[in-house]
């Protein structure tokens, strides 16, 4: 009987597969390609006389997927696992010190469930919509990258070589800077035209077709004085007309790419709203302050079946929110890094929602204050124990299909007015703590000093203790 099936899979040509009996001893070994007769060949091979195997690869690179559809509509009750790539390599390490090689790699796969099962994660397959809402939201979060990346660019450039132009203009993404930037980028042209001209120029490139005088007069002083500069400076020949003819030509590029990522990043934005609008017609997502247009769909896609999580530790654990242990003896190592285990498109959701949810939710804040102005933590540090319980209220939200309702710390219930105010009274991080968290190797402190000056609250288990959500 075969007890355990390790699957290496090849991003072209055919996966190796070694399977290890109740002993954990080798008993078969071969390879299939993704093929209506491979895949027929490894069901046959893996699942000969009533075996019932646990079948264990690593999900790198997307070849996973059709086999592992494949094996779980034909065999419902198999277990598919995948294993953490950091484990397998140790393991590998361990068994084959000096040699690597397909047949090795799933050899060491095979070998898991021997060594780690209770460890080993079931492969969760979503359903078709959810599973494409985490593509193009990866794909949109790819494009939104893109357009900073441009936009960052395009700043660089201006502030470098004509220093002075960006603070002139109000919104340096306007249809009018726009214009500005393709066009009026030679300091000389734009001097030697007038300033009428580029205030006329100023106004019809306008929403409103109205410009006030006073902004248009500033950014001509501003041209003025970059081409004094370069004026003065001619005679190194490194900067002539074709100069700027080409910077201006670099920038109309970036802004034309720019413009296109933002097009196509608004039409994946608009598709992801319907479909969660049709998978989550109640919307109780976006009743947790914090969560939005951007981040609600990410959870939704991502957390799929909410009761594949037996409790908010594993959802946390999941996510990868929870800190690294380090414990020996009598000694335990605190304020260790997240482990980071699970998709970082969730991660980046839960930090950006958490960063909206602090300022408008009592206990959140609450909870931000607590971990820097008493605990000592920086503004990362305490992020991830807002990440954590914000990713309490989100599982048990789309657990419990109730709306979230705000509460204080005492848990008593409190509208957005009364709570914005509460928060903004009590629960504000001074200026200087925030300097002092940032500066702390700057500052001439000792350790010792900070031990003495902090006061520590008792600390808790943050995703086993998240405060509840309550239904209205």
């Amino acid at each position: 009987m075969i007890k355990s099936v390790g699957i290496d899979f090849a991003g072209t040509g055919e996966h190796m597969v070694r399977c290890l009996n109740e002993e954990a001893q080798l008993c078969d070994s071969f390879s299939f390609p993704t093929t209506p007769d491979g895949l027929t060949k490894l069901e046959e091979r893996i699942f000969r006389d009533g075996s019932n195997p646990v079948i264990v690869f690593e999900p790198t690179g997307l070849s996973w997927l059709p086999i592992a559809v494949y094996l779980r509509a034909r065999h419902p009750n198999c277990r598919l696992v995948r294993a953490q790539s950091q484990k397998v390599v140790a393991l590998r390490k361990y068994l084959h010190r000096y040699s690597k090689s397909d047949r090795i790699d799933a050899l060491t796969l095979a070998k898991m469930p021997f060594v780690d099962d209770e460890r080993l994660m079931e492969v969760y397959l979503p359903q078709a919509k959810a599973y494409t809402m985490q593509r193009l939201s990866r794909q949109r979060q790819r494009l939104e990258s893109d357009i900073a990346t441009r936009k960052t660019r395009i700043i660089s450039i201006l502030d470098g070589y004509l220093p002075g132009i960006r603070p002139t203009l109000s919104d340096l993404w306007s249809p009018q800077a726009k214009s500005f930037l393709r066009t009026h980028l030679n300091p000389w042209t734009t001097v030697n035209s007038g300033e009428k001209s580029l205030h006329r120029f100023l106004t019809r490139a306008a929403v409103r077709n109205k410009e006030d005088v006073q902004k248009s007069h500033a950014l001509y002083l501003a041209c003025q004085n970059v081409a004094t500069i370069y004026e003065l400076s001619r005679a190194t020949g490194t900067i002539d007309d074709d100069f700027f003819s080409i910077l201006q030509e670099e920038i109309d590029r970036e802004l034309k790419l720019m413009e296109a990522d933002e097009v196509e990043s608004e039409s994946i934005a608009n598709r992801l709203e319907k479909w969660y609008q049709e998978m989550h017609p109640s919307d109780n997502l976006r009743t947790i302050p914090g969560v939005g247009e951007h981040t609600a769909p990410i959870f939704l896609a991502f957390i799929g079946d909410p009761a594949r999580f037996r409790s908010q530790s594993a959802f946390a654990s999941y996510n990868g929110v929870v800190p690294a242990a380090r414990q020996s003896a009598d000694v335990e190592a605190k304020g260790l890094k997240m482990s980071k285990a699970g998709p970082a498109m969730m991660r980046w959701a839960l930090y950006q929602a958490g960063q909206i949810g602090r300022r408008y939710d009592p206990q959140l804040a609450w909870l931000y204050y607590r971990e820097i102005v008493h605990n000592g933590k920086n503004h990362r540090q305490a992020m991830g124990a807002v990440m954590s319980h914000l990713g309490a209220r989100v599982l048990a939200v789309t657990k419990e299909g109730k709306p979230y309702e705000l509460r204080d710390i005492e848990n008593k219930p409190i509208t957005p007015e009364e709570a914005r105010k509460l928060i903004l009274s009590q629960y504000v991080v001074p200026e200087e703590i925030k300097r002092a968290r940032r500066r702390r190797k700057n500052s001439g402190e000792s350790a010792l000093q900070r031990k003495g000056r902090e006061v520590p609250a008792a600390r808790v288990n943050e995703a086993a203790e998240a405060p509840q959500p309550v239904a209205v």
